[in-house]
């Protein structure tokens, strides 16, 4: 097999300015990680971090700090609103069922409230006070409060789905970069550009106490984070070289981790009698009597290479996993409990799914997406090899370049937010790119003289008017895929419409939308809203007595349209797989891959397969076929896909992002995540739990492959995988970007010289 190793992408990550964790009463545990050009992704917590979706922000956007609410307790006007108890428990039920909310703001003076399902805003309001540096909600989850350039504290009414501006605190001298509620939620703590931190009375209003904190020079201390603790102490660490730029402690206040400028993850623990609180034997709960209480440094690690500028910690889910980021970009995450012997999971500094790249099988084209900007380069080519000595030729041997790649294009569209989606056509003849606003088609021509420029136009009228509903108010695609013979073109937008359109008739800018799937759509009021449309065939979904909280947060998360043309499948984030006939109006949701009230396994991947098979991986690394004609799960699937997959494979921390298939080997797919691609026969038995072939390691090639078979053969040789596919027959495609590239790229780093150098 041949294989285009390919590391010319430059996709530059954006550095991370915020991680939040949802609440805890919210029905899926959700982590949103806050980049710096307002990028937001969303990753779903259970075992290991799963990416989910990203929300785009605004073209050269700002993003400084991020908070989550979710009201679950009745406000005391509701008391007064609802007489008998019966109106009042079903009320709490209600706010309960709901999803929680998500809030932006940074240096645009704007504070942002986003619809998590179609991923744009649902609610902006002014700051009143320029900039905002800090965002915090009180623990009733019913006010929330900003920090501003101006010096003031501004709080927001966030109750019944509100986010309307209430009061404002007295003024401060200087900015306020740092923002706390207390456990009572009567007073407000803020760390100031001044190096102050003062106690705010949330009912007056005013400034009841300040501690002014020593200076390391002329100027004065930045308090760029701020927590408080349950016992209401102020407590002071100092054990990090440079700036502390992040500071967060556990829900029982025994445990405090704290980085900044110098890249060190620190920890600190409460010890009481000298044991650490809250341990065995120790309940800090009791009373300490005459036992002495004593912060102490707990452990060190050093996760990343530059600034940490984010930390979060969980203590309600089965693994208490503390997430970091910063400048490096990456999103790193190990158990707080066993810190610092854990070691870390790094995920990928791009998203793993959704990707950035897409391929052009036949015109041989590489096409990156980034911001508002588009990027195609042609892949180079190898001298040939005859059949005889390509046999003699070892694993990982390069071949001969004659022509390196080339780079054609550098686009840079006028959009209003960041790109959605972006996928080429099969010749490279015809790319598509979305915004938040919808949809745009450009044509691309190679120069008629033979040099390295193409020519590229917008083409007019595209999309139709009716590829969604005039009540359709989000016309942004999350997913974009042509068909194989490039008439069609799939659009799957953020509100869960799926639309064949007609693109034949391109050239005359002619473009008709053929029909629309709303399965995804099946509350009862989209039921019936899709039901009374007749401008286009347009299929609905069943209604379903779907949850707010579920609702709120589905999004069409992947898409895959088979190379026969005849089927379509998208899948979302509450767990449902549909696949569509693109010829006919038929339409068949799968079952459940696990059970409907756990909504815990979804598909992380889409892809078909030989004959119409449809492949998902999920996000338990488990692996489903579904046969698309037959409408059924094949027998490879029903007897291995979920209870006999290899243990190495499943325990794996990366989920798959992607599946290609070789022509040449009809019964077999390649399965890839951000560190490894894996072979799997389809027609043959996955072998023993811990039957994971890697094929790299001669010795162990040497000892099992003749002492029992392998199904699953992996590799581990490429690493930061963006894709994978295939463009011929035995002829892959891989793209790495490698972390010394992206960290090359990156401003310096803190360094503090040792040993006397």
């Amino acid at each position: 097999m041949q294989v285009h190793r390919c590391r010319f992408t430059d996709y530059v990550p954006q550095a991370i300015n915020a991680i939040e964790y949802a609440p805890a009463t919210g029905r899926r545990p959700y982590v949103a990680v806050g980049r710096a050009n307002g990028d937001i992704e969303l990753w779903c917590v259970k075992e290991k971090l799963v990416y989910e979706k990203t929300i785009p922000g605004v073209v050269n956007g700002s993003l400084e700090s991020l908070a989550w609410a979710h009201q679950t307790e009745l406000t005391a006007d509701d008391l007064e609103l609802f007489d008998t108890e019966k109106e009042r428990e079903q009320a709490k039920r209600r706010l309960m069922d709901r999803a929680p909310r998500l809030f932006s703001a940074g240096l645009n003076a704007v504070i942002v409230e986003w619809d998590l399902a179609r991923l744009v805003p649902k609610a902006a309001v002014d700051s009143y006070g320029g900039a905002v540096w800090c965002m915090a909600t009180n623990h009733a989850q019913t006010q929330l409060a900003i920090g501003t350039e101006d010096g003031h504290i501004r709080i927001f009414d966030i109750t019944d789905d509100k986010l309307a501006y209430q009061r404002c605190f007295d003024k401060s001298k200087t900015r306020i970069l740092s923002v706390a509620w207390s456990h009572d939620d009567e007073s407000i703590m803020t760390g100031s550009a001044d190096g102050c931190v003062r106690i705010w009375s949330v009912g007056t209003g005013r400034m009841t106490a300040r501690m002014t904190l020593p200076r390391e020079g002329r100027d004065p201390t930045l308090v760029w984070a701020i927590t408080v603790l349950k016992s209401g102490t102020i407590q002071d660490f100092r054990a990090l070289g440079a700036d502390v730029l992040c500071l967060v402690a556990d829900a029982d206040g025994h445990t405090v981790f704290a980085s900044g400028v110098d890249p060190k993850v620190t920890q600190f623990k409460l010890f009481v009698g000298g044991k650490p609180a809250g341990g065995p034997g120790n309940d800090s709960r009791k009373k300490a009597g005459g036992r002495a209480k004593k912060w102490q440094l707990a452990g060190i690690r050093r996760y990343h290479t530059h600034d940490v500028r984010a930390l979060a910690v969980s203590s309600h889910l089965k693994r208490d996993l503390l997430i970091s980021g910063g400048v490096d970009t990456q999103v790193t995450s190990c158990e707080s409990r066993p810190f610092p012997n854990e070691n870390p999971y790094r995920q990928p500094c791009f998203p793993p799914l959704n990707g950035v790249v897409s391929v052009a099988m036949t015109g041989k084209l590489i096409l990156q997406r980034q911001a508002n900007v588009l990027k195609l380069w042609e892949l180079g080519k190898a001298e040939p090899i005859s059949h005889a000595l390509g046999g003699q030729m070892e694993s990982g041997q390069g071949l001969q370049i004659y022509e390196r790649q080339r780079d054609l294009l550098r686009m840079e569209l006028k959009t209003k937010t960041n790109l959605l989606s972006s996928t080429i056509s099969s010749s490279g003849r015809l790319i598509a790119a979305s915004d938040a606003e919808g949809p745009k088609l450009f044509s691309v021509t190679r120069a008629e003289d033979g040099s390295d420029g193409v020519h590229v136009r917008r083409i007019r009228g595209f999309p139709p008017e009716n590829f969604v509903p005039e009540y359709s108010e989000n016309r942004g695609a999350l997913h974009m895929q042509f068909t194989s013979d490039e008439t069609r073109v799939v659009v799957a937008t953020a509100d869960a419409f799926v639309s064949i359109i007609d693109i034949s008739g391109w050239q005359q800018n002619e473009f008709a939308t053929i029909r629309r799937h709303c399965q995804h759509r099946n509350t009862r009021g989209e039921v019936e809203a899709d039901a009374g449309c007749s401008d286009v065939p347009t299929h609905p979904g069943d209604a379903k007595n779907i949850l707010p909280a579920v609702a709120d947060m589905r999004t069409i998360t992947s898409m895959a349209v088979s190379d026969s043309g005849a089927f379509v499948a998208t899948s979302d984030s509450a767990g449902y797989v549909v696949v569509a006939g693109l010829e006919n109006k038929g339409a068949t949701v799968l079952p459940p891959l696990a059970p409907r009230k756990q909504q815990d396994e979804w598909p992380t991947a889409l892809a078909f397969a030989t004959g119409d098979q449809l492949v998902l991986p999920t996000n338990m690394n488990h692996l489903f076929v579904w046969d698309a004609p037959r409408r059924m799960f094949t027998k490879w699937s029903r007897a291995f896909g979920s209870s006999n997959i290899p243990k190495t494979y499943s325990r794996m921390l990366s989920c798959v992002s992607g599946v290609a298939v070789n022509p040449a080997e009809p019964n077999c797919i390649y399965v890839y995540a951000t560190n490894h691609i894996t072979r799997i026969d389809l027609t043959l038995a996955p072998g023993s739990h811990s039957a994971v072939l890697n094929i790299h390691k001669r010795k162990q090639i040497e000892q099992d492959i003749i002492a029992k078979p392998h199904n699953f053969r992996m590799t581990e040789r490429y690493q930061n995988l963006m894709h994978a596919s295939f463009i011929d027959a035995n002829t892959m495609v891989v793209l790495e970007r490698p972390w010394t590239d992206v960290s090359s790229a990156l401003p310096a780093a803190f360094h503090r010289h040792k040993y006397g150098s």
